[in-house]
């Protein structure tokens, strides 16, 4: 085994967490079956064979879909036979609030351990839209790992589920939650948070 892998054992042991989590959420084709991919679900049970059974995706999804809709920020709409979310007045405000220059993230007090990575594959035709979101990754203070890989230490899904009913990118954007990345320490220098 892994010394990552088992830091990552030691870490589930003290804290109740799940070991890898996908979400997404497809607004523009369709809310709760996009995530529900066989290839997605495959690459789940393989990292984590008793995932499935210890929670269902499609609850995941629903959760933080209806928490937004609790806030009133989306709605969801029947089109063409498919529950589709859409953001509401509400929604667009906040949306025009987070691409304002004044828009921060709010920093819990403490850290989880967790790891929360952006990753999207937006094509070449939306190139506007990619720039915009690469744009506001960096402004918020996200760290670039890769071309369209982003990491930030904080639970953000709210943010990324709002950006991704507004841009309209469906499942060209995921938000992962992991609990450890291969040699992070100039990330949590970065982030200014302790070594492990």
């Amino acid at each position: 085994m892994g010394e990552m892998e088992k830091k990552s054992r030691q870490r589930s042991k003290r804290v109740r967490v799940e070991k890898i989590l996908l979400r997404t959420i497809a607004t523009a084709e369709g809310v709760m079956d996009a995530f529900l991919a066989p290839r997605a679900l495959r690459s789940l049970k393989d990292g984590d064979p008793d995932w499935l059974r210890k929670r269902d995706p499609k609850k995941r999804i629903s959760e933080s879909a209806y928490r937004l809709k609790q806030k009133g920020l989306v709605e969801f709409r029947l089109d063409g036979g498919k529950k589709r979310l859409y953001l509401t007045d509400k929604g667009r405000r906040a949306m025009d609030s987070v691409w304002s220059e004044d828009f921060h993230l709010k920093l819990p007090n403490r850290w989880d351990g967790k790891w929360r990575l952006v990753i999207f594959d937006i094509p070449e035709r939306r190139r506007n839209v990619r720039d915009k979101m690469r744009a506001l990754m960096f402004r918020l203070g996200f760290l670039r790992l890769q071309d369209s890989v982003w990491v930030y230490p904080y639970a953000c899904e709210e943010l990324v589920t709002l950006l991704k009913t507004d841009l309209k990118t469906g499942r060209a954007v995921l938000y992962v939650i992991a609990d450890a990345i291969e040699f992070d320490a100039p990330i949590r220098a970065h982030f200014g948070l302790p070594a492990e």
